[in-house]
């Protein structure tokens, strides 16, 4: 079998933990009738998953360009996307100015975005910790592991 590049790895441990916290918000679901816990969780984990996603490509692009603003814009980037699911799933549990009705099925959705957001940035420390590496170099070829 082949082996798994860096951010085939984070992203699979990531899917590992999505699927784990989806099990976990079935619980909610069953006993208490309340979706907003698993629809929080499934969109969370997907914004995690592509958060990781611009974090390696962004460090990539950065270090073989060596452009700052390069690295700023991914950042800035992932950053939107974490208030844009928060926002998202607020104005469907909340509503809008009297415009946007709530949605019931969103109850407590906003918790469930916020325990998946939380896991998938330990998973992204916890390869860096191992693998000695830091944000900034975090993509850099395996190759120079080997020399």
């Amino acid at each position: 079998m082949k082996k798994l590049s860096e951010l085939q790895k984070m992203l699979v441990i990531a899917a590992i933990v999505s699927v784990a916290l989806a099990l976990l918000a079935l619980i909610p679901l069953f006993v208490a009738h309340q979706p907003g816990w698993l629809i929080g969780v499934g969109i969370g984990s997907l914004i995690e998953i592509v958060n990781i996603y611009l974090l390696y490509k962004g460090s990539e692009v950065a270090l073989k360009n060596l452009k700052t603003y390069q690295f700023l814009l991914f950042y800035f980037s992932r950053m939107a996307l974490f208030l844009v699911g928060l926002l998202v799933v607020a104005i469907f549990s909340y509503g809008f100015l009297g415009k946007i009705e709530p949605v019931p099925a969103f109850k407590n959705a906003i918790w469930g975005l916020l325990i998946a957001y939380t896991p998938m940035q330990i998973v992204v420390i916890a390869v860096m910790l191992k693998n000695k590496k830091s944000i900034v170099t975090i993509s850099e070829k395996e190759e120079d592991e080997e020399k």
